[in-house]
């Protein structure tokens, strides 16, 4: 009896917490789109970061690289580069939002890989019209 009652405690919670990493979703100014393999966002200048885009909005972005333990630098700028087919989208401000050490499962490898999240800044009506084409063409269903 005592173990029904745990087993349905457990339930409760699980779907409470369901409920409240919906809502946080639900809070996202705009929708997020998953990126098709081939595009790499690289920040250059100061930091010379590279990685794969993992999902994009008309508000930011997030992508995977290996961390080389450089420094976040805030001079740096942010290309959006399609494999192929070169750069799609140059000087994009933006701001980190996070930047987060992502376990890869492989326990034998040394890299280490991160996942930063970006925001945004202004961007020029040219900047939006191409990332409104790289959400239409490179991104498949929402994340």
């Amino acid at each position: 009896m005592a173990e029904r009652r745990l087993v349905s405690e457990r339930r409760k919670v699980a779907r409470a917490g369901s409920k409240d990493r919906r809502e946080t979703r639900d809070r996202r100014r705009k929708k997020r789109f998953r990126v098709k393999e081939g595009a790499f966002a690289a920040l250059v200048n100061s930091e010379n970061k590279l990685g794969q885009i993992k999902d994009i909005s008309l508000v930011g972005l997030s992508f995977r690289y290996i961390d080389s333990e450089g420094r976040a630098n805030h001079r740096s700028e942010l290309r959006i580069i399609l494999a192929g087919a070169g750069l799609f989208l140059d000087k994009v401000p933006y701001k980190t939002v996070s930047d987060f050490e992502v376990t890869n499962g492989f326990t034998f490898s040394s890299l280490k890989m991160r996942q930063r999240h970006l925001a945004f800044g202004e961007l020029s009506p040219y900047q939006e019209s191409r990332l409104n084409d790289f959400i239409l063409k490179y991104t498949m269903g929402e994340a």
